[in-house]
């Protein structure tokens, strides 16, 4: 375990990494929907749209390298597709997360499928009554534990993680792109750029309906000194909306009093694709 604890770093909202972001990949920019919701009743995985993947809740909490899903106490934790059981445990004394009783008792299952030759893991965080062992094979759909809370949780939710190529912390990926959105959903991937392919760091965007109403919000991804927070390589996007009805979209981000607007049409079961590009970074007027 990390001695000292590791100190929550400094996430710069509004702000233009030095850095030039991964372009998309098409070959392997296929859809990869392949898991199935972890939790009963099928249909949409409905997350905490306010704390999604690369974001920190508006400064309250540390990036989030997952998402999560409020239920009841005891709610079945479902395996998210075929595997082998790779951890399944309490976290007290064991480092699978920021620190140390991180999660509290987790689960992780190494998927059958690959992804292009890497292997494919899905965590559930922060479960009580874990019903499977390492090295058991599971199919999707069947109990792995239910929902509980402990580690960094006091309220009863699943925090749920996608983890490619390595069983880290730091190998995680949106979970929102690996999770079928359902029959009557689809999902937005997006990129958020300044004409030399620099990514804007968290920075408000809204999806705007044919009214003009906002149908949905969130935030472009945040970064942390040891680069948590990892884009899909064939997608490359920074940030994500998800469950989101088909329909015709706008984009809006309002950034260094510039105001772009970016349409995007949204098709059930699908990933619909978007890019902002801005204006070059001004610098502050003294």
């Amino acid at each position: 375990c990390p001695d000292p604890v590791p100190l929550k770093p400094e996430y710069n909202r509004y702000y233009l990494s030095g850095q030039v972001w991964p372009a998309p990949n098409p070959a392997v920019a296929e859809t990869h929907f392949w898991l199935a919701k972890p939790l009963p009743g099928g249909g949409r995985f409905l997350i905490n749209a306010s704390f999604p993947y690369g974001w920190d809740g508006g400064g309250r909490l540390l990036l989030h390298n997952g998402v999560d899903a409020a239920e009841p106490l005891g709610t079945p934790v479902l395996a998210a597709a075929d595997g082998v059981v790779v951890v399944a445990q309490a976290d007290m004394n064991a480092w699978y997360g920021w620190r140390c009783d991180w999660y509290g008792h987790l689960v992780v299952v190494e998927h059958d499928a690959r992804w292009f030759g890497q292997p494919v893991y899905t965590l559930y965080g922060h479960v009580l009554n874990i019903s499977v062992e390492v090295g058991q094979r599971v199919q999707q759909g069947e109990p792995v534990a239910e929902v509980g809370f402990g580690g960094a949780a006091t309220a009863a939710h699943l925090h749920f993680e996608v983890r490619l190529g390595s069983n880290e912390f730091s190998s995680t990926r949106n979970p929102m792109l690996w999770i079928h959105p359902g029959e009557t959903r689809g999902v937005i991937a997006g990129r958020l750029l300044d004409p030399e392919g620099r990514p804007w760091q968290g920075v408000t965007i809204h999806l705007l309906d044919e009214n003009g109403d906002i149908a949905a919000t969130t935030w472009s991804y945040l970064d942390d000194p040891l680069h948590y927070i990892n884009p899909d390589e064939g997608l490359a996007e920074n940030f994500v909306f998800s469950d989101v009805v088909p329909g015709d979209y706008t984009a809006y981000v309002e950034l260094q009093d510039v105001i772009y607007r970016q349409p995007v049409t949204v098709t059930a079961g699908e990933v619909a694709l978007l890019e902002v590009r801005t204006e070059p970074y001004r610098a502050p007027e003294p």
